[in-house]
């Protein structure tokens, strides 16, 4: 066992969550990547939308990632020429987890999308991928990987458990409800439900043990993609084949919800505490009343024209839809955090936050979710700044570093790649560019309409540089003169003008743009020292005192966990 998983093994005993922490091999996954390539025909290309249940460490990932660049370093450009078939790829186009310790997950990198914490409290049946993946405790793999069968929507499942899952009969009898593909000569093909790709053991691995396994491909693409609902409707409500269902009625008014919602999280008490005993009570109220239809005499529903597949499409808009209001209120709680991203910025992580309102709704999801929002929102927070920066600059707006000889060139350094663009450089403070050059959306309505948004979305920037607006006057002529004041001190944080021709006038405050100017210098290395300012910022007015904000957007525009989850929690 190497030092690092040593040490995060020792991590996760102090902190009580060594949930029979064993990551996953690279011979396991190998065996898994060569199935999944072995497509039987010219492309080889494979492309999976992934939920890895109990990721870990992400073993499963890096893995991946890891045997397509050797197999793309084993086959050069010339080599390929004289083949018949491309190199094997195995694309994570969505990569999805659960995994319940709160160590692991404050590891997982800002691209991993958590769908889930405790396995225990986990909905399969909602849950859009392709593909599961899942190493699971072995103390309970039989009650994992039986529901993982029965409730997924995955049409392709990998599985890494003990050999002996043959005389498991919780496990059998799972697997009999999986459709078996069509074969040319008649048999039902069950043999193909279920296929033993592969054999491992741990003795080797990075934290070794004895257990011997088996690694199992179960073949769903020929299921039904609602039985995963069937089986919990069944379950939950007992109903029988006969035709039952009921006309819908709409049990949960959402507009009515929310309001409830806003109300008593506005009152300051635990947010957390408020969400999730709300959501659990609606829960409740909704199965109970579907637990009461699925009581009635058959007949008599019949009789009325209620039939079973009525309540449980009903119950499965209902279920979904309280997922959505509670998932919502939850990140609307976060509005700290998410009022400092430009409007592009926000609807990019609400576009990745759809993915997420199929989670459970649980506390320990909520602090899933803000781990998630905190790390997608420091990447954004560092683009949405180079995209400002790269907006205003043009040739009338930007001074040359010192030892920068070259001439600004207009189209690369506003749409050339990053590499292209003009480099070592300062923006002046006061800025002449075009309505359309500003980020943000160009929606309909009129100029002081989409100036409105776009003067936000600057806003958004300087907050994260400390400097916060306390107010926007969006003037109601062109011409006239529009303000943005600082919160703290009220002074003026940039002036604007917005003429006919939709050119827009800025003039900045100057420590506004000496701090802009450092935050962009440093991200982009133009300047590794504070020192390095007053030799190179050519522009007197930016260079002097400019020091001071070295490192100013990392203080800044960071935010740590324990802050985000006090956002959830009573003041």
């Amino acid at each position: 066992m190497n030092k690092q998983t040593a040490d995060l093994i020792e991590r996760l005993k102090e902190a009580g969550e060594d949930f029979e922490f064993y990551p996953t091999t690279k011979s396991m996954v190998k065996t898994i990547w060569e199935h999944a390539t072995d497509t039987g025909h010219y492309d080889h290309r494979v492309h999976w939308d992934l939920l890895d249940i109990g990721c870990g460490t992400c073993n499963f990932r890096k893995w991946i990632e890891e045997l397509n660049r050797e197999e793309a370093a084993r086959h050069t450009e010339d080599t390929l020429k004289h083949r018949d078939y491309e190199v094997r790829t195995l694309e994570l186009h969505e990569y999805c987890v659960m995994e319940k310790s709160t160590v692991l997950l404050q590891r997982l990198d800002p691209k991993t999308i958590v769908l889930g914490t405790d396995f225990h409290e986990a909905t399969l049946i909602d849950k859009d991928v392709d593909t599961i993946f899942c190493n699971p405790p072995y103390s309970e793999y039989e009650e994992w990987t039986a529901r993982i069968i029965t409730e997924s929507r995955a049409k392709r499942i990998y599985l890494v458990i003990p050999e002996r899952w043959k005389k498991s009969e919780m496990i059998q009898t799972a697997l009999k409800t999986v459709k078996a593909p069509p074969r040319r000569d008649g048999s039902d093909g069950k043999e193909k439900v279920v296929q033993v790709i592969g054999h491992a053991d741990f003795l080797n691995a990075e934290r070794a043990a004895r257990a011997k396994v088996d690694i199992l491909f179960i073949d769903k693409q020929y299921t039904d993609a609602d039985s995963g609902f069937d089986s919990f409707f069944d379950a939950v409500f007992g109903m029988d084949q006969e035709d039952l269902d009921a006309r819908e009625a709409d049990f949960v008014e959402a507009d009515r919800e929310e309001k409830r919602l806003k109300a008593e999280l506005a009152a300051g008490k635990n947010k957390v505490e408020v969400l999730c005993g709300g959501y659990n009570a609606a829960r409740d109220e909704l199965f109970n009343i579907f637990k009461v239809i699925a009581g009635i005499d058959a007949n008599v529903l019949k009789s009325v024209g209620v039939n079973r597949d009525s309540v449980k499409e009903a119950l499965k808009k209902k279920f979904y839809g309280l997922k959505h209001i509670y998932w919502k209120a939850a990140f609307d709680c976060l509005e700290e955090i998410t009022s400092r991203l430009t409007s592009e910025s926000r609807d990019r992580m609400l576009g990745r936050f759809a993915d997420l309102k199929t989670v459970d709704f649980t506390p320990s999801n909520i602090y899933a979710l803000i781990i998630w929002v905190i790390k997608n929102y420091n990447v954004y927070a560092e683009e949405q700044m180079l995209e400002l920066f790269y907006a205003l600059s043009s040739a009338e707006n930007v001074r040359n570093y010192v030892s920068n000889k070259r001439v600004f060139d207009e189209y690369c350094s506003r749409w050339g790649t990053r590499d292209e663009r003009h480099t070592h450089y300062t923006l002046d403070y006061r800025i002449i560019c075009t309505r359309h050059a500003l980020p943000g959306h160009d929606h309909w309505g009129d100029c002081f309409d989409k100036m409105r948004q776009k003067i936000g979305d600057i806003c958004a920037v300087a907050n994260n540089l400390g400097f916060p607006n306390g107010g926007i006057y969006i003037p109601p002529c062109y011409g006239e003169l529009g303000t943005v004041r600082e919160k703290n001190s009220g002074k003026t944080l940039f002036e604007f003008r917005c003429y006919k021709n939709e050119n827009v006038h800025i003039k900045f405050s100057i420590e506004f743009m000496k701090a802009f100017n450092v935050a962009v210098a440093q991200k982009l290395g133009w300047i590794r020292k504070p020192e390095d300012i007053k030799t190179e910022f050519s522009a007197p007015e930016m260079a002097d005192g400019a020091e001071k904000y070295f490192d100013r957007f990392k203080a800044c525009a960071a935010i740590d966990i324990n802050r985000a989850a006090a956002l959830m929690l009573p003041a």
